[in-house]
């Protein structure tokens, strides 16, 4: 597939991922959203594929959805319901993978961008990025994004954001817990790096299943929580990464992982 709206390269066991629509902020329009589903669908279960970065084309992120489109559209109810389901399906296969998603917040992360970037699991964000959830200030139920924010925020913070369409900045979403890192636009590139290469040291498998069961926490009992780390603990002591990780241990050298 030729992709018209996003920029994929892949190299040295990376996935990177530029949302391409600048003059548009990088939002989301219909066409957008079911390329980067496409694209992800391919390289969820492509085990050469170890990380995933993701970034915006020009000085924003992703602006949302594509207001310009709404407003054209001639049944908008039925535009935002296949334009919220398409943004769902691209959030969804990024939780699920079992691969490090890094989004690297280049600028203005407003509405469903906001909410993509907090699908990821690691954000970096230059110290100029901006975040907001944005629906309410064009009218709009949020269509995404409000489970994420509040998990991270609690309940207050988050009606405080999110109903009053409150822009905030990267210091400000660092503090809140919704990013892990700020950096300067010029060094962003080396913070990414250094995910990367701590990333590729460790054992992916592990890694996938480790953050498989985080994601499970949020839905399971505890009790159902337990079983499901016990059985994965157990499935994962039969890979050569454990036997290689636990004899590195032993033997007070550092372990080299395969992936297998």
């Amino acid at each position: 597939m030729n992709y018209k709206t996003i920029i994929t390269t892949i190299q040295n066991h990376v996935a990177k991922i530029i949302l391409n629509r600048p003059d548009n902020l990088n939002s989301f329009n219909l066409q957008l959203g079911e390329e980067l589903f496409d694209f992800l669908k391919k390289i969820s279960n492509n085990k050469d594929i170890k990380i995933i970065i993701i970034t915006g084309q020009g000085k924003g992120f992703c602006g949302g959805g594509d207001v310009k489109e709404m407003q054209q559209a001639d049944d908008k109810p039925q535009y935002l319901r296949k334009l919220t389901i398409i943004i769902h399906k691209c959030v969804k296969e990024l939780r699920k993978m079992e691969k490090p998603v890094i989004a690297a917040v280049n600028g203005y992360a407003f509405g469903a961008g906001m909410s993509f970037a907090l699908a990821c699991d690691i954000i970096i964000a230059n110290k100029n990025a901006k975040f907001n959830s944005a629906f309410i200030g064009i009218g709009l139920a949020p269509g995404c994004g409000t489970q994420f924010f509040a998990h991270v925020v609690g309940y207050q913070r988050a009606c405080e954001y999110i109903l009053t369409a409150k822009t905030f900045s990267a210091e400000e979403a660092l503090k809140l817990g919704l990013i892990n890192k700020i950096t300067d636009e010029e060094i962003m590139e080396n913070e990414i790096e250094r995910y990367i290469n701590k990333f590729k040291k460790l054992p992916p498998l592990a890694i996938g299943k480790a953050k498989m069961l985080i994601n499970k926490s949020f839905e399971n009992s505890f009790e159902k929580h337990l079983e499901l780390e016990s059985l994965t603990a157990s499935e994962s002591a039969s890979t050569y990464d454990f036997n290689e990780g636990v004899n590195a241990f032993v033997e007070k050298r550092k372990p080299t992982f395969k992936g297998k």
